[in-house]
């Protein structure tokens, strides 16, 4: 066993003592537009509103991590130990979607931790929470958590639209054009819409929700994005676990994009 190999799970704990004060994970990459078969770096990170800090690669955390093109889905071969960025990419032409899915992380919340409280109430979870009157809607409460994140990259002078790769369990896409103004959005439990979900874009230039709305019952919303920049669109998804071990079981879909004018 290496040495790196020996210290992925001190590696894996320590971040995850920091994840649960966190809050949203994403895909950052160098770019998300570039010429074909350029090299685009990919940063994992996690933080609030945009910002935060990267995650090395750490292959015992996550199902699928995949680049996406109109030609093949290919696993990405990350950068082991304490790299940054996490993995790299070859550009193909087209759209290029990165996706990554993580096995279930878990939390205890004990009893008057306001964690649990300021969760529900920033992603808007009160309505899910009471769909399940039989579970524990305060403290103390135990939950694992699942992220579902895409990126998009575009490569060429083509625009390409946005579509379902169907290889995460909540997936939101974009059903409209990289451009700045009202943009529809979709968000998936595997091909179907999901309603009911609050969704929040911010943006990176100034790490502000520029725009949130609750997924109507085909599982859309409308967002205005106003500005050309880049942009993180997530989603909270909350339901029983059906591991009897833990009270709740969350989702947590994520898109990152670039705008134009």
């Amino acid at each position: 066993m290496t040495i790196h190999q020996r210290l992925l799970p001190c590696i894996a704990a320590m971040l995850f003592s920091t994840e649960v004060l966190s809050h949203e994970f994403w895909i950052e990459p160098s770019a998300h537009q570039a010429a074909p078969g350029e090299e685009i770096q990919l940063l994992l990170k996690v933080g609030e509103r945009f910002r935060g800090s990267a995650q090395p690669y750490l292959p015992n955390d996550f199902e699928r991590f995949e680049h996406i093109s109109s030609n093949a889905t290919v696993p990405i071969e990350g950068l082991l130990g304490d790299s940054r960025p996490a993995a790299r990419i070859l550009t193909a032409p087209g759209l290029n979607q990165i996706i990554h899915h993580t096995v279930p992380f878990d939390i205890q919340f004990p009893d008057g931790d306001a964690r649990w409280a300021d969760y529900v109430a920033l992603d808007g979870l009160a309505d899910q929470l009471a769909a399940h009157p039989n579970l524990p809607q305060v403290t103390p409460v135990s939950e694992r958590y699942v992220r579902s994140v895409k990126s998009l990259i575009v490569s060429g002078p083509m625009t390409p639209a946005d579509r379902l790769t169907g290889r995460l369990p909540y997936e939101l896409v974009l059903e409209g054009t990289l451009t700045a103004g009202s943009q529809s959005f979709r968000l998936y439990e595997a091909r179907s819409g999901k309603p009911g979900i609050l969704i929040k874009a911010f943006r990176h230039s100034d790490r502000t929700v520029v725009d949130q709305a609750i997924t109507d019952a085909d599982g859309r919303v409308q967002l205005n994005l106003p500005s050309a920049d880049r942009y993180l669109v997530s989603g909270v998804v909350i339901a029983p676990d059906s591991d009897p071990r833990f009270d709740w079981l969350s989702h947590w879909p994520a898109l990152t994009l670039e705008i134009s004018d």
